[in-house]
């Protein structure tokens, strides 16, 4: 199945996955750009990274992080851009 992502720092790739999942995705991102989105271990997603599902922002990734996405989700990931002065 064909995920297509939306991010603000890697346009929007279409990645393909047998039984997709987010943490799939994530690592696949994470692994495409050397940025670390996650913490697979502890499921964390790292401070200057935003995920959505949906439309709906996953602050904690434990509850749906390894289930199974389906054709129709929508899945953006945002890299939080601060500058100061």
């Amino acid at each position: 199945m064909v995920v297509k992502v939306k991010t603000n720092f890697l346009g929007q790739p279409e990645l393909e996955f047998e039984n997709p999942t987010l943490r799939k995705v994530l690592l696949e991102l994470s692994n495409r750009t050397k940025f670390s989105i996650f913490n697979p271990v502890s499921n964390e997603i790292h401070g200057e990274f935003k995920v959505y599902l949906n439309g709906v922002e996953l602050e904690d990734l434990s509850h749906r992080i390894d289930a199974e996405l389906r054709a129709e989700d929508k899945v953006e990931v945002t890299l939080v851009v601060l500058s100061g002065g």
